[in-house]
């Protein structure tokens, strides 16, 4: 494959495109293309509830108290003990500066097609060049979705640029996060913690032990609930109950989609959770955060400052991770207990 370029000019294989037409793209099909990362995403995405619109930092305030209706006495009277907890909605406003070589795009995506959605179907190829750029950047939000913690001393990393779910649940059990209160712990019941490690032994025990936990509240598992779980915990899962139970008439097949003894939980394996750690919750209490909607967050193509071959690839970005409550109505965690 032969491949040249001008100062303005760069011939792709058989395809020849500038950089003020991939620019222009991006400008034309930007509605479509800022939805790309939220595709790469799919496999945790299906799992979440998303807001868009959150530019930096939003507030939802969560009231709780306790309330008591006792035997009638005239003289009743006590100060109601209503609390008033708020949870940061926040994105982080990051960036990308990438030199971009277009012939190893196009290896890439050559006989691919990785676009999505009816508004990109049948596009011209610069598009596919576009959203395949755009794709990558969602496959390392995915990647960093649980363990990122914000580092605003590192601006070259996705794992530094935003706050993972489990970081958010780390600072909450520590107490170190904007508010310095623990909203995660035992004694609050959306916290339960277990010794070993989970092995293909132990998973079966590992998992149900947690669901049916008696310090996690009855009313979480009153609701249809999403099981987070890493990809080889849940192997474990399914190795040890298919050791198990395998002679069992309705074991018929490999795969488990729900927790053995409760069907209203979904367990869902993925790659980017923590080994040694398992999330209950509804998918409405899981937050993805996404602006979208405002135009300094932007994505253009300008010809490369370093040399006559390659493309800068330009992109401005809100994104962040966030549960609207950690009550133990609607949520519970599972760790290792860690070790002295």
């Amino acid at each position: 494959m032969a491949d040249t370029a001008t100062s303005n000019t760069l011939k792709v294989g058989n395809v020849t495109f500038t950089a003020a037409e991939l620019a222009k793209t991006f400008v034309t099909y930007r509605t479509q293309l800022i939805i790309q990362p939220m595709l790469a995403m799919d496999a945790l995405l299906q799992h979440c509830s998303v807001r868009t619109g959150i530019r930096y930092r939003e507030v939802v305030t969560e009231m709780s108290g306790k309330f008591e209706i006792g035997n009638y006495k005239k003289d009743k009277h006590k100060d109601a003990d209503i609390n008033f907890d708020g949870r940061v909605l926040e994105t982080f406003f990051g960036n990308c500066i990438e030199g971009i070589d277009p012939n190893a795009i196009y290896q890439s995506i050559w006989g691919s097609n990785i676009t999505k959605g009816d508004g990109l179907k049948n596009v011209p190829y610069v598009v596919q060049v576009c959203a395949y750029i755009m794709k990558k950047l969602g496959e390392r939000l995915y990647d960093n979705a649980f363990t990122a913690k914000h580092d605003g001393t590192n601006f070259d990393e996705t794992a530094a640029f935003f706050n993972g779910f489990k970081t958010i649940i780390d600072n909450d059990i520590a107490g170190t996060n904007e508010n310095k209160k623990v909203y995660i712990s035992e004694a609050l019941h959306n916290l339960y913690q277990f010794t070993d490690s989970i092995t293909k032994e132990n998973a079966e025990d590992a998992f149900t032990d947690f669901y049916w936990s008696e310090n996690l509240s009855p009313k979480l598992r009153k609701q249809q609930l999403k099981m987070f779980v890493s990809d080889i915990n849940y192997h474990y899962y399914t190795v040890a109950y298919q050791t198990r139970h395998g002679s069992l008439p309705y074991n018929q097949q490999f795969d488990k989609k729900t927790l053995d003894g409760a069907s209203n939980v979904e367990l869902v394996p993925l790659s980017n959770v923590p080994k040694d750690f398992m999330l209950l919750t509804p998918k409405t209490n899981i937050l993805l955060l996404y602006n979208q909607k405002t135009d300094d967050e932007n994505y253009t193509v300008e010809k490369s400052l370093s040399n006559h071959y390659d493309l800068d690839f330009i992109a401005n970005m809100f994104f962040g991770t966030q549960f609207e409550s950690v009550s133990p109505e609607v949520f519970a965690v599972a760790e290792k207990k860690a070790t002295a």
